[in-house]
């Protein structure tokens, strides 16, 4: 199964998060989005419409250092939307049990 580790610690935010899911799932090979004139519209429905591009994948989504806990008490804006990009890939990952979405916390 193919790995795919997004690591929070090198985002300085939620947009950049977007950019990395677009060149890691290599998105330029998907004209599909050429409309989006920011990574993925930013737009949780955009990720989710993007995401099904690679269902038959099994592919491995490890979210590293996201608190997923802490996420979901959306105390600041890209909490709120960190949360959001959380249960896209949860029901996708739901909807198609081939991919996996694995959460780890870097040990210090």
């Amino acid at each position: 199964m193919k790995e795919i580790i997004f690591n929070r610690k090198v985002y300085k935010s939620y947009q950049d998060f977007y950019a990395d899911v677009y060149e890691k799932l290599d998105g330029k090979e998907n004209w599909d989005f050429d409309y989006c004139t920011v990574p993925l519209g930013y737009s949780p429905d955009t990720l989710n419409e993007f995401l099904w591009y690679y269902h038959n994948d099994g592919i491995k989504y490890i979210f590293l250092n996201f608190n997923k806990e802490r996420i979901k008490l959306q105390k600041n804006y890209d909490d709120y939307e960190y949360n959001l990009v959380i249960e896209v890939f949860e029901e996708f990952v739901e909807q198609y049990p081939n991919n996996v979405v694995e959460f780890r916390m870097e040990e210090k």
